[in-house]
């Protein structure tokens, strides 16, 4: 395993974790209804730095046999220079962008969309057809988004969003995007927010994207980062997964927890829950 691509079988599945890179995030960010002082508190016992949160982005390639798929397409060169790094990852795995026939996209934030075009607005992925959940396409759009969502991103959403709208399908309900990759609505982060259940044979990949963005916020599902648009929804959406999760005991991909290549269970523990990363050789 190298830090930027890790294969793993899911069944007769070949996957790839792929980084995007990583970002630097206030505390506030991530713990926006926490005093600062109780979240420091935690970061110290675990002998984490307490100045921010530092979370991968990482993207997840799948190929079933059938289908080429990508699973959102990083932040391309929306946020910086310590991000963008999925198309240069990807070559070193030995896949091309026109490899893809497939690209879900779980939620149109900066880190999942902003891969979509190259800095000439041409389509990176041009192969393929591009699925989204159709509420999250219509909030986007919405003069709603103004109103709930920064102005950056509404921005990247629309910018990156309408380009891929003559090679769009809209998901409306829970099922299959392409046979082994199953849609799961899991709102609140956005409101057309997307998880996936991957299946082969008798293994399980539960693909949770933003559901949560760090593994504290497993333990103190209370903890709420600023992102979550609708905290409500994602508190609902939260106990459906992760419940899901462990009960199920099945592998799990977070598209930002730490360490890479960012796979791991979830464990009841309470009436929250606990990641346990998987041990990589």
């Amino acid at each position: 395993m190298t830090t930027e691509t890790y294969r793993f079988n899911l069944g007769d599945f070949e996957c790839i974790s792929i980084s995007d890179g990583s970002m630097n995030y206030p505390l506030e960010n991530f713990f926006a209804n926490v005093p600062r002082d109780q979240v420091e508190a935690l970061l110290r016992q675990r002998n984490l730095t307490t100045e921010h949160i530092t979370t991968p982005y990482t993207c997840l390639f799948v190929n079933t046999g059938q289908h080429k798929v990508m699973v959102d397409t990083g932040s391309g060169h929306n946020l910086g220079p310590s991000a963008g790094k999925l198309l240069d990852n990807m070559k070193g795995a030995g896949l091309e962008p026109a490899d893809i026939d497939t690209v879900i996209i779980t939620h149109a934030h900066p880190d999942h969309i902003g891969g979509n075009l190259d800095e000439e607005g041409r389509l990176n992925f041009a192969n393929a057809q591009y699925f989204i959940w159709k509420h999250e396409w219509n909030f986007w759009m919405s003069e709603t988004a103004v109103e709930k969502a920064p102005e950056f991103h509404v921005k990247v959403a629309r910018k990156n969003l309408e380009p891929i709208q003559q090679r769009l399908s809209f998901v409306d309900q829970e099922t299959e995007i392409v046979p082994g990759l199953r849609a799961l609505a899991a709102p609140g982060h956005t409101p057309g927010h997307m998880a996936l259940s991957i299946f082969s044979g008798d293994d399980q990949l539960l693909h949770i994207s933003d559901t949560v963005l760090y593994p504290v916020h497993l333990e103190h599902p209370d903890w709420l980062p600023v992102f979550d648009i609708l905290p409500q929804e994602a508190a609902t959406s939260k106990r459906r997964i992760f419940d899901r999760a462990a009960t199920e005991k099945v592998l799990v991909f977070a598209h930002h927890f730490p360490p890479f290549p960012n796979l791991g269970h979830v464990a009841s523990k309470g009436n929250a829950w606990q990641w346990q990363p998987l041990e990589i050789s």
